[in-house]
């Protein structure tokens, strides 16, 4: 796998309990725990999990309907 996070800035969006890294050229979605220091006084992300959502594109129409459902709502609790 190519190394996104090496090769590509994201946009980000922090808040005191998340972090989200947004690679659009990668089509991934990194959500983080906040960033934190290590031993050697290095600032490392918290633990990731990343969701390729280039790939959604690619499954059925019932998988991308469902998705583009839990966005929306994201979204509608972001905005409410």
């Amino acid at each position: 796998m190519a190394r996104f996070w090496e090769n590509e800035t994201p946009k980000e969006a922090r808040s005191e309990k998340n972090v989200l890294r947004w690679y659009p050229k990668a089509g991934q979605l990194q959500v983080s725990r906040p960033d934190y220091e290590d031993n050697n006084g290095q600032t490392r992300p918290g633990k990731s999990v990343t969701l390729n959502v280039s790939a959604l594109r690619e499954e059925s129409d019932d998988v991308k309907t469902a998705a583009r459902s839990m966005f929306e709502e994201i979204i509608s609790r972001l905005e409410g």
